[in-house]
């Protein structure tokens, strides 16, 4: 992804010293850490100042009802407009903006609801957000008032208003809709350089959502072409964005006695340390939810969901490949100097079936942190289980025919998804074709990662399902006392 702004100068007002703030070697991802009355919010502020047309500032207040003020419309497709609402940290009309700029959406884009009518659909926004707030289910109307439709999937109740959301619901969809309606904006109108400022994305969310919404800042960034800046108090989110974006990620911790500054990027030891200290998953023991670490970050969106439906408990840690067998490692060698040897494991890690399973050994004994496997090849394979194609009405002849109807429409991949019928759903490697199949499948834009995590979460796995993840992952992640 390019780097807009490797390097900026940006104007200091006088009572924090005058002259200019001067940020150097900026990455795609860059955190703003420092404490409260350091400049964070002033210095996002000034830096949007100097281009309104293409550095968005997301302010850290964000307050009021999620209805529409047609007025708001025309205001957000105005970069002046957008920029006199946000001078503050406080924008009391906050989610009514959000909402009008849904429209104004609409405005730049029309009404087309299809992925190749014109850039940044509704269907692929609703995507994304319905990735993030999985919860709910989110669908955009760019004829209706409000234009846009919130069903919480407990219970499928519709949202009325924001008293029906808790103020951390309200924050991450609201936040959501800013962030990829002004995106696709910029897309829209082919605009080259696109900055977001976000400051203090994590205010009444929970440091599991944290988590989540960093993968989603990495998503729609490279998605959307975006260089984003982010101002955070929390050590969480500033371990999850690193743990995410790896050398894409810098840092910059802010003082008011300080104006020049070399981001530092992160390191592979940055990683380590961050899957280990990111703030709340060394928590998770000793309140009794072990830690599970997971190979990848559709993993990790599968299984971070599972806690939040109260049947289980667990704190998840993505990595990438074989870093799942350093990062157990340290945890083990730091778990060892913490607990007792005859405890139970207070951590897992998580390897697909179509890798070779460690055993313990003098140099790596496993009593904290123990490796678990699951008896599909991946977790591709679930999404193809009874149960989660149930959760969509559907059965595995019913899907097997959907795929072989659409899949002339997939180019080079059209032959392997030809051959549903005789796909082994438990043992085969679908991996390279299950967006393509859950495109065809389920009728809501829900991503497949999100209808997985829903199915395991919302009670003990029975039958197929249960039969993909293993005896082993059952007993240990679903033990019978939760």
């Amino acid at each position: 992804m390019p780097i807009h702004f490797p390097n900026v100068s940006i104007p200091r007002p006088k009572y924090l010293g005058g002259e200019t703030w001067e940020l150097q070697n900026l990455s795609e991802v860059t955190v703003l850490f420092g404490k409260n009355g350091s400049g964070k919010s002033v210095l996002l502020r000034s830096w949007r100042d100097k281009s309104e047309a293409n550095v968005h500032y997301v302010t850290p207040e964000r307050t009021g009802e999620m209805d529409l003020q047609s007025q708001y419309m025309r205001e957000e497709l105005t970069p002046s407009s957008r920029r006199s609402a946000s001078s503050r940290n406080y924008m009391p009309e906050y989610r009514r903006r959000i909402i009008g700029r849904i429209q104004s959406y609409f405005l730049t884009r029309g009404d087309y609801r299809e992925m190749g009518s014109a850039p940044a659909s509704p269907k692929e926004i609703e995507s994304f957000i319905n990735s993030l707030a999985t919860d709910f289910l989110v669908e955009l109307v760019a004829s209706g008032n409000p234009p846009y439709n919130i069903l919480r999937v407990e219970g499928e109740t519709k949202i009325s208003n924001v008293d029906q959301l808790s103020s951390g619901e309200a924050q991450l969809v609201t936040i959501a809709l800013d962030m990829l309606t002004i995106a696709a904006i910029w897309e829209i109108q082919d605009q080259s350089q696109r900055v977001l400022l976000i400051d203090e994305p994590d205010a009444h969310i929970h440091p599991d959502l944290q988590v989540r919404l960093s993968d989603f800042i990495f998503r729609i960034m490279e998605r959307f072409n975006l260089q984003v800046a982010i101002a955070t108090h929390s050590t969480s989110l500033l371990a999850s964005l690193g743990q995410f974006g790896g050398p894409r990620t810098s840092a910059i911790y802010v003082s008011r006695k300080q104006n020049q500054y070399q981001a530092q990027r992160f390191s592979d030891i940055h990683k380590v340390l961050s899957a280990c200290l990111g703030g709340h998953v060394l928590m998770g023991p000793l309140f009794g939810a072990p830690i599970l670490l997971v190979e990848g970050d559709d993993d990790y969106r599968i299984w971070s969901q599972i806690p939040r439906h109260h049947v289980t408990n667990f704190a998840v840690i993505p990595s990438n490949g074989e870093e799942i067998k350093r990062y157990q490692k340290a945890l083990e060698s730091i778990f060892a100097s913490l607990r007792d040897t005859n405890e139970q494991p207070c951590g897992y890690a998580l390897l697909d079936g179509d890798k070779s399973l460690p055993t313990p050994n003098p140099q790596n004994p496993q009593n904290h942190v123990r490796f678990l496997q699951l008896s599909c090849r991946e977790a591709e394979n679930l999404y193809l289980s009874d149960e989660v194609l149930a959760s969509m009405d559907k059965d595995w002849t019913s899907a097997s025919d959907l795929i072989l109807t659409k899949a002339s429409d997939f180019g080079e991949k059209a032959d392997f998804l030809a051959q549903a019928k005789s796909w082994d759903r438990k043992h085969g490697d679908i991996k390279r074709v299950i967006n393509e199949v859950a495109q065809i499948v389920d009728m809501k834009p829900i991503n497949w990662t999100v209808r997985v995590g829903q199915v395991l979460g919302r009670s003990q796995p029975q039958g197929q399902v249960a039969e993909f993840l293993g005896p082993a992952v059952i007993d240990a992640l679903w033990p019978a006392n939760t």
